[in-house]
């Protein structure tokens, strides 16, 4: 099987480049055996298939024209694997290790296994991807600051009134954020479901109150998910306009949520700009290395799985006809059923000791030919 994907991210896009791609994406049904994983700074399709069937795929989603107007960085089978591990455990991110993004790609996935777009061995695939990135993610030393929330909430500077538009899962990265530094400002979350909303010490409003927030707060972060703006351009200005006091304007949003509007007492900080201000420690080897490995025997097993189940299959099969033959060789010696059963047991525990060694050979044969080789050598070639 294949396996094939196309990545359009930050830095080789620019915002408004993703925000096309994003925009496309919010009206464009998605196809079967298809994940899409949609974020503020990057989004990755991925499909069952080689790369002449991702283009199809493309084409469904973004159209002919957008699709040859912003090419996506294709990769295929291992490559593909490998990236998308390495996208979960964050170690594609800005900031290593980002703690958003693992639950964006369990998400993502979760909804293509709900909307029945994937399952079977690709639907595991991609549940092995998540627990790559998880694990990975742990070798990756630790810090307060590897957060895309963290990184927006020092961007509000000494503001000690915040508002944030959106409840996701960025949203809520953002809250946290603020409400864990040293002096934590008072967070309302505005929300389309305030009932919906509990994160503790932050008050929620509705989203209806966007013009009153940006009328009255000091700062405020958009992190939205919605496939319109929370407020058209004319509002936008209007509200400004009537402002006494600064704003600092932090937009997470994609499409973004906000035009960067004109005027001296608007500070308009956009995703772009917090990606650049993102701490990237050094990168982290014991990751990169578990990370690639994992990947890559997630995809042999994925990629093969056809041609190795059959060989276990008639390997195991093989043993149990021997230990029968055996069993009944012996069982005229023997005294009673009990004693007959005792030497079956006794036999095949012996034949799954010894199989053991050369299935796990099989499941991490690195060529057909050594799956060839290793099915004649154990009589099972061809089943």
């Amino acid at each position: 099987m294949r396996i094939s994907s196309a990545s359009y991210a930050y830095p080789r896009l620019d915002t408004e480049s993703r925000a096309t791609i994003a925009r496309r994406l919010l009206t464009s049904p998605v196809p079967d055996d298809t994940v899409v994983l949609s974020t503020c700074l990057r989004v990755e399709i991925v499909t069952s298939g080689d790369a002449k069937h991702l283009r199809r795929v493309l084409h469904s989603i973004l159209g002919e024209e957008l699709t040859e107007q912003i090419p996506g960085q294709i990769r295929s089978d291992r490559a593909a694997v490998v990236h998308l591990a390495r996208v979960a455990a964050g170690l594609e991110s800005p900031i290593l290790g980002e703690v958003e993004i693992l639950s964006q790609f369990r998400q993502a996935v979760n909804e293509a296994e709900k909307a029945g777009r994937i399952g079977g061995i690709f639907a595991r695939l991609m549940e092995a991807l998540v627990s790559i990135g998880r694990r990975g993610r742990d070798l990756i030393p630790g810090s307060a600051h590897a957060s895309m929330g963290m990184i927006a909430a020092q961007a509000v500077g000494a503001a000690t009134e915040v508002a944030i538009f959106g409840s996701g899962t960025m949203a809520t990265a953002v809250a946290t954020a603020l409400r864990s530094l040293p002096a934590p400002p008072r967070v309302t979350l505005l929300a389309r479901r305030p009932s919906a909303v509990t994160i503790t010490g932050v008050e929620v409003w509705p989203f209806e109150r966007v013009l009153e927030a940006l009328e009255h707060f000091p700062a405020v972060v958009s992190a939205t998910s919605a496939k319109q703006r929370p407020i058209d351009d004319d509002s936008l200005r209007g509200v400004l306009s009537a402002r006494t006091s600064p704003l600092v304007l932090v937009d997470m949003a994609m499409p973004p949520d906000f035009v960067p509007p004109d005027g001296s007492m608007v500070e308009y900080v956009d995703i772009d700009a917090l990606a650049r201000v993102a701490d990237r420690r050094p990168r982290g080897e014991d990751a990169d290395a578990f990370v690639a490995d994992a990947a890559a025997e997630a995809h042999h097993r994925f990629a093969d799985h056809h041609e190795i189940a059959p060989i276990i299959s008639g390997m195991v099969a093989s043993a149990d006809d021997i230990v029968e033959r055996v069993v009944q060789r012996f069982a005229g010696r023997l005294q009673s059923e009990e004693e007959i059963a005792v030497l079956r047991q006794a036999a095949h525990t012996v034949s799954r000791t010894l199989l053991a060694g050369p299935i796990e050979y099989v499941k991490r044969a690195d060529s057909n030919e050594t799956l060839e080789a290793l099915a004649e050598a154990f009589g099972v070639a061809d089943e």
